[in-house]
């Protein structure tokens, strides 16, 4: 029995974006599934004769690559597209699928990225999360490809599922589809948005030839339509694909089939084990060396953020640990809200995506900064790691608050003194009262209402308190504050502040 993957793009002849966007899903597909057959097939007949004329590369289409496969004695086949909609491209790799489905012993065709509702709210939170910044105040305008096939009606829907998400002017415009970049200027003209700076981006796997003429070209293009009407735009020429975030939402998609496809052929001789690793507060110097020993141990590393420039832990590591940059890496961003239903929901999707690897027998690590066993997201998956059978261990790292009372050069507690770890995100008004030492973690989005909490009740009971804080322990952009006064100025949410009472 063997296993094999077959990716099919439409493929692009721009080298460039096909290896920031194609290739970046290859490479992670086969460091995903490493005893697996990985092989690619482009569908597109015009891209491949211009990649053979131009790159001398020998580009097979899906008929070929399955003909590959079968030469090559896979049996067990999973055709993993790379396409947006449902459209034509899709149905016609699917057609191909069908041509050649007696060949093997099994094969599966796993979805495109739109086609479950579902995959409407994880595209539109990946693709916004991706985005905002670089988008501001600033209305955000993504080109799609479009279609003839009733699938373009996928526009949309996604378009609403981005505006519902985001709560933000965002549109979404097509090449050749019904909805065109004069329709987005008319709906934003009757919104009463004109004159004004506007983001365009591709909604497109790779930053192709449409990206950068019928986008971003001088004439005839999004670009020259909307300067005609007042608008300034900017384009970023990126296909969705550099996204790690919606390269995950695409793995997913094959995960779900592999999970059936490969089923009883999933385990390995070794067990798959989770690690929740502490990489410590900021400083990287402070790293524990058996922290770096199981990160290079791992087959996948979790980041428990929208990607990785994003993800404060993966930062600190990547200045000890370069070798990160080349590892697989899953972007599992987790929800702060505190509707108990919803993060129910939220942490049992991402320890579902989670045990699939373990399932393989893989090692993985999740890294979290500070300590894994003090408010961290990672606990939730270890606990359900823990009930199911698997083995699960928490690598320790310096907790924020005693890297802050070093750096403060403070004590926090000392003979009978008491030591209370508080989460600031919470109602703190009842703390006030504990004797000892107060550390308030994560303050920063609540740190004014704490603080005036703080002054009310010195008021309130003449009791005195010494009070510091740390915004970014061990961080280039660390700060250090002492007193409220100066703690107003604090600003970003890794922010400890430790309040004592005087004697």
């Amino acid at each position: 029995m063997k296993k094999a993957i077959l990716i099919v793009s439409f493929g692009t002849t721009y080298p460039e974006t096909r290896q920031k966007n194609i290739a970046a899903i290859t490479r992670q597909v086969r460091a995903l599934y490493p005893d697996v057959l990985v092989a690619e097939a482009v569908s597109s007949t015009i891209v491949r004769n211009v990649m053979k004329k131009r790159e001398h590369m020998d580009a097979k289409s899906p008929e070929e690559g399955l003909i590959k496969l079968k030469e090559q004695g896979a049996t067990h086949v999973a055709v993993f597209p790379t396409h947006v909609i449902d459209g034509i491209e899709n149905h016609r790799m699917k057609q191909a699928v069908e041509e050649y489905r007696l060949a093997f012993e099994q094969i599966t065709v796993a979805d495109a990225l739109l086609t479950e509702p579902e995959d409407y709210t994880n595209v539109a939170k990946a693709l916004w999360e991706s985005l905002k910044e670089e988008t501001g105040d600033a209305p955000l305008i993504l080109m799609g490809h479009g279609t003839e096939h009733a699938a373009d009606s996928s526009y949309a829907v996604m378009e609403q599922a981005l505006r519902a998400y985001a709560q933000h002017p965002v549109y979404i415009a097509t090449v050749e589809g019904k909805r065109t970049i004069a329709d987005v200027i008319a709906q934003m003209k009757f919104e009463g948005i004109v004159n004004t700076k506007v983001i365009v981006a591709p909604f497109m796997l790779v930053a192709g030839d449409h990206a950068n003429n019928d986008m971003a070209g001088e004439e005839d293009s999004f670009s020259s339509l909307l300067r005609e009407e007042g608008y300034a735009p900017e384009c970023i020429l990126r296909g969705i694909a550099e996204y790690p975030a919606i390269r995950e939402v695409y793995l997913s998609h094959l995960q779900k089939t592999t999970g059936t496809l490969f089923a009883d052929i999933t385990a390995q001789n070794r067990p798959g084990i989770l690690y929740g690793i502490g990489v410590g507060s900021g400083n990287p110097k402070q790293m524990t060396l058996q922290a770096l020993e199981i990160i290079r141990s791992c087959d996948l590393i979790v980041l428990p953020a929208v990607s990785k420039e994003e993800c404060y832990a993966y930062r600190i590591v990547g200045q000890v640990c370069p070798e990160i940059s080349d590892m697989p890496l899953l972007c599992m961003p987790f929800p702060m809200i505190k509707d108990e239903k919803k993060l129910e929901l939220a942490h049992t999707r991402i320890y579902e995506t989670i045990e699939d690897y373990l399932r393989r027998g893989q090692i993985v690590g999740m890294l979290t900064i500070g300590d894994p066993g003090i408010y961290s997201t990672y606990l939730y998956m270890h606990k359900r790691a823990k009930e199911n059978g698997w083995q699960a261990e928490i690598i320790n790292g310096v907790p924020s608050f005693c890297a802050v009372a070093a750096k403060l050069g403070i004590s926090l507690g000392e003979k009978k003194e008491e030591i209370h770890i508080i989460p600031a995100a919470y109602e703190v008004e009842d703390t006030f009262s504990y004797s000892g030492t107060c550390v308030y973690m994560k303050s920063g989005k609540r740190l004014a209402e704490l603080l005036d909490a703080l002054r009310s009740w010195q008021d309130k009971t003449g009791k005195i308190y010494e009070v510091w804080g740390v915004s970014n322990c061990g961080m280039a952009q660390e700060q250090v504050y002492y007193g409220l006064d100066e703690l107003e100025k604090a600003k970003g949410y890794l922010t400890t502040v430790i309040a004592k009472q005087k004697k």
